[in-house]
């Protein structure tokens, strides 16, 4: 178990779910399903609906600013912030997207990430959520300009000049490169020379395969509060949405923590 337990170290590093009951309370509008369906056994219906009542407020709002703005860039910079300030509050490492709509307002880049993407669809702006070995952020699209969405920066997180753009992206490319050299991460199990070259993720994602990396993130944070039952839970839960390698070995892993008795 002792070289498991290595093994999930390191997959912790990454950054980056009897749910049939609650959906009913949810519009299918929203969405918000997607990224809570791990927690309906815990939420009262009244709960869901104040979440939903709350996103609805926000989205109402800004489609009305919508309406009156005549610069796209202003715009999409008023959401930015906007959001920011009123939706999410403090930064912590593995939260659940419910947590954006309690008292503290605790969020993640992957909790963060997704509540902007919801927003943006609400509000017909096209996107992408780029996922990374460590990270994921959002570009979006208005008016042939991409417009960077970093949810863990409150302070600079909006960015509209592609040179900075491309910068900040091929960053958190360099850093994951470096961490996984460093880490051995990739080929950590193989004898093969030819797989243990370090490599990175860099690929765009889905709302809902960002939903699966949600979960994937549920999963670590219940392993490493030795909540192994519970870490099988969340990781099948992510793969049966996003079933990527990394997510399918971290599945076999936690099963053999879960039932190894």
């Amino acid at each position: 178990m002792k070289k498991g337990l290595i093994l999930l170290a390191l997959l912790t590093l990454h950054v980056t779910t009897s749910h049939a009951t609650g959906e009913k309370y949810l519009s299918s509008d929203t969405k918000l399903g997607l990224f809570i369906r791990s927690e309906f056994d815990d939420l009262s219906p009244e709960e869901v609906l104040s979440y939903e009542s709350s996103f609805g407020e926000i989205v109402g709002k800004l489609k009305e600013k919508q309406a009156s703005m005549k610069s796209e860039v202003g715009f999409l910079k008023y959401v930015f912030y906007t959001v920011h300030r009123k939706m999410l509050g403090e930064y912590e490492q593995y939260v659940t997207f419910s947590d954006i709509f309690k008292k503290q307002k605790k969020y993640d880049c992957v909790t963060g990430t997704a509540f902007y993407a919801l927003i943006l669809d609400e509000l017909g702006i096209d996107y992408k959520v780029h996922e990374t070995d460590y990270h994921v952020y959002l570009v979006a699209f208005s008016t042939g300009r991409e417009y960077l969405f970093e949810s863990t920066d409150p302070l600079n997180g909006f960015a509209w000049d592609p040179k900075e753009i491309a910068e900040r992206r091929a960053y958190v490319n360099k850093e994951s490169l470096r961490i996984n050299a460093e880490l051995a991460m990739t080929g950590l199990a193989s004898e093969d020379v030819a797989l243990q070259k370090a490599t990175y993720i860099d690929t765009t994602v889905d709302l809902r395969q960002l939903a699966g990396l949600h979960y994937y993130n549920q999963a670590l944070r219940q392993f490493n509060n030795n909540s192994y039952r519970e870490a099988y839970k969340m990781i099948i839960i992510a793969q049966g949405i996003y079933p990527t390698q990394r997510i399918k070995n971290a599945s076999a892993f936690m099963f053999s923590a879960a039932f190894e008795d």
